[in-house]
């Protein structure tokens, strides 16, 4: 008898409605569902520098459950209705989860990037219209509090602030309360709350910003039917990794890290190890992961291909290993030969996964048993579709054959529920029923896609999406410029850096150094800050006067790549180009070919396909 594939799996699996077969309807309903089923059991383990003989804080099932009805009960003290919002600005923390449950529980929960800049902080709380904020202090000392006073006098609808740091508590500075969050919870009731209390499917349980440095926000809007969906799926696909705790130092502001690597844990009794308030970004972070995997005998960590590039660079240590059997990437494509070399290294399977804050956090997932070409993300999750087509007017010209490169299109009970502006909802949707993902890519006959590339211009460093717009405004604002065009070029630490290509007045009195400086003060975000600007006699243009962007982002390409030979002091020739069912191509010609192992060792993190050729 043959082994079914994914699309027959699939289809037998929806024989039963998702409705019928998930029980858990909320978020709320998960927390009630393991204070039940694994009460006693380990459900965060917070190590907050991660040095190896840190003795971490812990919560197990029926202590986190209760204290987020305790969050939930404080929150409804304070006034907060199922429609309000509590916007959340904290580093990775217990109380990050606590905020971001307990607010769903009685109202919409907002996590919010705490490293973006005030401005754009502030932009997202009037957005959303925040009435509660939970940070960690007003305290002027620290960069967080700092954002915390402007954001005091720059918010209106904000009437209460919840801080970790109790100096400050029982203070009110103009309109806004302020108090001390750990003990206005250890005051609250830790019963469930009333059936009449507990959130519906149909309720909005997020309201998730997309980036942040687009000059003005996008903010999606969750529903708990959707991210609880996701969750019992995503559970459902790592079933084979038992109940083994789970490393986590991604954002707790990002899908990703919250939902597939979080709750989707916590769904089936599996404990989260906070890794540093700061994730990946706290050097012990990486220094120790492997100490941290054995230590807690990890399965499977969710990583992205940024931070598998640098724990490849990590020195070699006597680590028992065998535990670790997957790692699961996301976030950004994954360069092939990246994958590859960690599977070598680590001797475990990498699989590759596909979604965003608009899907709930997934579209599509690689399951082990079932092997795919290169990096394909695999199979559109049960219950929902996904094809590529060709879109005019903002509808389906055509749905693309087997192979054939097209826009990805999704719909199902993942998809969100539209944007909270009305106004980014326009061409968001195609035909009023398939979300357009903005992605290119090609699907097989067994349903794998493979995305090729972006129809949207947004440039993605390191997993933060940054708009172009921003950066082309702030170079259009020097008096020189006459054009100015920003895309994302290939790195093998982001993933993609912005530079800008510019056309100005007079080559000979404007430099790329003083463009530089411009952006330095006319463009707020820090990420969306060019890395490199070029000055060019002219754009290439299209048949209709439209800047042809390929042409640029083959000569960034070219670019980062013969920089990155240039340090390696090796020679060749580089050809960059776009082909539809690969994505970006590098031709490298070597000067001397047995250069070519310590090339591919170079560019193994660089997010395109490298090819060694006679140019």
């Amino acid at each position: 008898m043959s082994t079914p594939t994914e699309l027959e799996l699939f289809a037998d699996f929806e024989k039963i409605s998702y409705q019928q077969r998930y029980r858990c309807k909320t978020t709320y309903d998960i927390f009630s569902h393991v204070a039940d089923s694994f009460p006693e059991d380990l459900a965060i383990s917070e190590h907050v520098t991660a040095t190896r003989d840190e003795i971490p804080k812990t919560l197990n099932f029926a202590s986190l459950t209760n204290k987020i009805n305790q969050t939930a009960n404080l929150l409804t003290s304070l006034g907060v209705e199922r429609t309000d919002v509590v916007s959340i600005l904290l580093p990775n923390l217990a109380e990050t989860h606590l905020s971001i449950w307990g607010a769903q529980a009685v109202a919409i929960a907002n996590p919010i990037n705490h490293l973006l800049q005030v401005d754009h902080i502030i932009e997202i709380l009037n957005e959303v219209k925040a009435k509660v904020l939970v940070t960690v202090s007003v305290d002027d000392a620290t960069e967080l509090g700092q954002k915390v006073q402007h954001i005091i006098d720059s918010v209106p609808s904000l009437k209460h602030l919840l801080v970790l740091e109790s100096n400050a508590s029982g203070a009110s500075y103009k309109t806004v309360n302020i108090a001390d969050f750990n003990q206005g919870i250890a005051n609250q009731s830790s019963d469930r709350l009333p059936q009449h209390s507990q959130p519906k499917g149909e309720d909005l349980a997020m309201y998730f910003h997309t980036g942040g440095t687009t000059g003005r926000p996008k903010v999606a809007r969750l529903s708990h039917d959707g991210i609880s969906f996701v969750v019992q799926v995503y559970a459902g696909f790592n079933a084979y990794h038992g109940k083994t705790p789970v490393l986590n130092a991604l954002p707790l502001f990002h899908v990703f890290g919250v939902i597939a690597a979080s709750l989707s844990m916590f769904m089936v009794g599996r404990a989260v190890v906070i890794m540093t308030p700061q994730g990946f970004r706290h050097p012990n972070t990486v220094k120790n992961w492997w100490y941290f995997v054995n230590k807690y005998q990890v399965c499977w960590f969710p990583t992205v291909p940024t931070i598998m590039s640098v724990l490849l660079q990590q020195p070699d240590e006597n680590i028992d290993l065998s535990c670790c059997e997957y790692a699961g990437c996301g976030s950004a494509p994954l360069p092939y030969e990246l994958k590859l070399a960690f599977e070598k290294k680590f001797d475990c399977l990498v699989t590759n996964g596909y979604g965003m804050t608009e899907t709930s956090c997934l579209i599509a997932r690689v399951l082990p048993e079932y092997p795919v070409d290169g990096v394909s993300v695999g199979n559109a999750i049960p219950y929902s579709q996904v094809i590529a087509a060709h879109i005019v007017d903002n509808k389906i010209s055509r749905v693309c054959a087997a192979n054939e490169p097209g826009v990805i299109l999704v719909k199902g009970p993942n998809v969100f529920q539209g944007y909270l502006n009305e106004s980014d909802n326009a061409g968001a949707w195609v035909e009023d029923e398939w979300f357009n993902t903005g992605d290119l890519g090609v699907i097989n006959a067994q349903g794998h896609i493979q995305l090729t590339g972006r129809a949207k211009d947004l440039i993605i460093r390191g997993g933060h999406n940054i708009d172009p717009q921003i950066i082309e405004d702030g170079l259009m604002a020097h008096p020189d410029v006459i054009q100015s065009v920003a895309i994302g070029q290939p790195d093998v630490h982001s993933g993609e850096v912005p530079v800008a290509y510019v056309v100005v007045k007079n080559k000979q009195h404007t430099t790329a150094s003083e463009l530089l400086e411009h952006c330095q003060k006319h463009i707020a975000e820090r990420a969306a800050i060019p890395k490199r600007i070029e000055i060019l006699d002219s754009f290439p243009i299209t048949a209709v006067g439209k800047v042809f962007k390929p042409t640029l982002r083959n000569s960034a390409t070219e670019f980062s790549v013969n920089a990155l030979l240039k340090s390696a002091n090796i020679t060749a020739k580089v050809k960059s180009k776009f082909i539809p069912d690969k994505g970006q191509v590098v031709l490298i010609h070597l000067t001397d070919p047995l250069d070519q192992s310590k090339v591919a060792k170079l560019l193994v993190a660089l997010p395109v396909h490298c090819q060694f050729t006679d140019l």
